[in-house]
C-alpha cells in the first residue's frame, strides 16, 4: 500500500535537490512537479459544485471514491510504496490531502532567505539565451525591463515567488504548520545528511545515508515550458554557493524584501506579505 508524503514550499529553495538526494533512497519516489493536486483540486470542484448531472442525482460516495482514487492511479507504475509528490500549493491545500489522502498530512517545506531567492532568479535569467516567464510579463503589461521591475514581478500576487509566499503564510494563519517540516535551504547545502535525517525522523523512515556527490536527478523536467532555463538542474556536488546579492539586488530592493521570513519568528503574531 503506498504511503504519501508531500514537499511544498518556496521556490529556488532546494526542493529539487532535496528530490535527486531522496531518489537515491530506493524505498522513496520523489516527484518533480506534479499535477497531481491540480487534478484533485479541479476534478473536485467539476465534479461536487459544477455538474448539473451530479446536482441532479448527488453520489457522494462515488465521489469520495472518485477523488480518493486519483493519487494510486496517477503513482500505479511507480514501484516504490513511499511517495512524496511534489507541489507549491500542498501547503494551503491542506484540506485536500486530509480530505481524500491521509488524516495526517506530512509535508517537507523547503524554506529560504527572500532576497537570495530573488538573487537566485536573476542570475538564471542573467544566464538565460530565451526570453523568460518574467520579462514576457513585463513586456505583456508595457513595463520596462529592470531588475527592480522583475523582483516586483516575481513578489507580486500573481509571481511565483508571491505565490508560493502567501500560500504558505496563510498556512501559519490557520495553524497549519504543525503539518510542516522546515528545511532551510542554507542548512540543506551545509548539512545536508543532517537534514535529511530530520525528514526521515518526519515521516517515520529509517535513516539513509546519502552520497552528496555526483548527484543527479531521477527525472529531468522539460524548463522549455517553464520559460526559464536551468531552473530546475541541481549542481553535481553539494555545497554552499556564495553570492553578492548586491550584483542583483538594488539598495532599494534590499530594503523593500528584507526580513520577510516570518517562519523564523517564535511567538505568534500577525504577519503581512511585506509588513512583518
Amino acid at each position: 500500500m503506498k504511503q504519501f508524503y508531500f514537499m511544498s514550499g518556496l521556490p529556488r529553495s532546494g526542493s529539487t535537490l532535496l528530490t535527486a538526494l531522496l531518489n537515491q533512497n530506493p524505498e522513496i519516489h520523489a516527484s518533480t512537479n506534479s499535477p497531481l493536486l491540480d487534478t484533485i483540486h479541479y476534478t473536485e470542484e467539476y465534479l461536487l459544485y459544477n455538474s448539473e448531472q451530479y446536482k441532479a442525482t448527488p453520489n457522494p460516495e462515488g465521489a469520495y471514491k472518485v477523488l480518493s482514487s486519483i493519487p494510486y492511479n496517477y503513482y500505479f507504475n511507480t514501484p516504490q510504496d513511499i511517495i512524496i509528490d511534489k507541489s507549491r500549493g500542498w501547503v494551503n491545500q491542506i484540506q485536500h490531502i486530509q480530505d481524500y489522502i491521509t488524516s495526517e498530512p506530512k509535508i517537507i517545506c523547503p524554506v529560504r532567505n527572500i532576497q537570495d531567492i530573488l538573487s537566485s532568479f536573476l542570475n538564471l535569467i542573467s544566464n538565460s539565451k530565451t526570453t523568460s516567464f518574467i520579462d514576457e510579463n513585463l513586456i505583456r503589461n508595457n513595463i520596462e525591463i529592470s531588475n527592480d521591475n522583475r523582483c516586483d514581478y516575481l513578489m507580486s500576487p500573481q509571481g511565483i515567488i508571491g505565490q508560493s509566499y502567501n500560500a504558505l503564510l496563510e498556512c501559519f494563519r490557520k495553524g497549519n504548520n504543525q503539518y510542516l517540516l522546515l528545511i532551510d535551504y542554507d542548512d540543506l547545502v551545509r548539512n545536508p545528511q543532517h537534514e535529511l535525517n530530520r525528514i526521515y525522523e518526519f515521516i517515520g523512515l529509517s535513516s539513509y545515508c546519502h552520497s552528496f556527490e555526483n548527484v543527479s536527478t531521477k527525472q529531468d523536467e522539460n524548463d522549455n515550458v517553464y520559460k526559464l532555463e536551468n531552473m530546475h538542474n541541481v549542481r553535481d556536488t553539494v555545497e554552499k554557493i556564495h553570492r553578492d546579492n548586491t550584483k542583483y539586488l538594488s539598495e532599494n530592493i534590499m530594503n523593500k524584501y528584507n526580513h520577510m521570513e516570518f517562519w523564523k519568528k517564535q511567538r505568534t503574531q500577525k504577519y503581512s506579505i511585506f509588513g512583518l
